[in-house]
């Protein structure tokens, strides 16, 4: 699992403030932000709640719970102003297309069962070539700011613009060059379309067996790339080339040194 972004950047960025519901739990209340598009649920893009999500009805029944765009737990008041950020791809990285596209959110401070029961705000704005700065104020929710900077306008131009990182396209990277260390691999994020394709490293932080990584805190009975005694970073050698340790380390050769000493000096008594 790699962790990190996926995109170069975002291009949409939604804030807002909220109010309460009167709900059984209020102040605290959950809040999920979401794009549908014309065939439905594209993804969450922000999400305020652990284990009350699932009073988040609207939110659930659309998405299915899904894990994305975890911002924070369940909120203690409506203090603050919330932002998220959707970077225009769905839930599978794909680049969601020009269109019109529906902003959700979803507030509960109750447990409910029924959308109806909670605040409920909807907001659209159109993606294409031309920016979108709004506010409004609905369902609950006030001060919506709508702030979409389309990239790769000028994209193809020779010249690379602020938010690009390459121009033209076609000399955008395609395919970044294997790193040396199994563990911190490089990843190609962005597109060449927009001018924003570019190769950055990105640490694996998970136990996956085969990915040639031994990841901090993994051990060989988590991941197949951890040789017996330990996991990166934690002893044990390192069969992916995140971290060394184990029996051949400085550390194990210190220790057996000063036991040695230690009855070395025993029997001399």
């Amino acid at each position: 699992m790699l962790v990190g972004p996926a995109t170069a950047r975002a291009d949409l960025t939604v804030s807002f403030t909220t109010t309460p519901n009167g709900g059984n739990y209020a102040p605290k209340n959950v809040v999920a932000v979401w794009i549908e598009g014309p065939a439905g649920f594209v993804k969450t893009i922000g999400r305020w709640a652990a284990t009350r999500k699932s009073a988040l009805v609207a939110w659930s029944t659309a998405s299915g719970q899904d894990a994305d765009a975890v911002s924070g737990a369940t909120r203690a008041d409506h203090t603050g102003t919330l932002s998220v950020t959707w970077n225009l791809r769905d839930r599978a990285n794909a680049r969601v297309p020009d269109g019109t596209y529906t902003i959700r959110m979803e507030l509960a401070d109750s447990n409910a069962t029924q959308p109806t029961q909670n605040h409920q705000g909807t907001f659209t704005f159109a993606k294409g070539t031309a920016p979108v700065m709004q506010t409004t104020t609905g369902g609950g929710f006030n001060g919506v700011t709508i702030n979409y900077a389309p990239i790769g306008a000028n994209c193809n131009n020779g010249v690379v613009d602020p938010g690009e990182t390459c121009d033209p396209p076609g000399s955008c990277p395609t395919t970044c060059a294997a790193s040396a260390d199994a563990c911190m691999p490089n990843v190609l994020v962005g597109d060449a379309p927009t001018c924003t394709a570019q190769c950055t490293t990105q640490a694996i932080t998970a136990c996956v067996d085969g990915d040639g990584c031994c990841a901090a805190g993994c051990t060989d009975a988590t991941d197949s790339d951890c040789a017996p005694g330990g996991g990166g970073g934690g002893g044990g050698n390192i069969e992916g080339g995140c971290a060394v340790g184990g029996a051949s380390s400085p550390l194990w050769l210190a220790g057996l040194t000063l036991v040695g000493g230690v009855l070395l000096r025993r029997r001399r008594r």
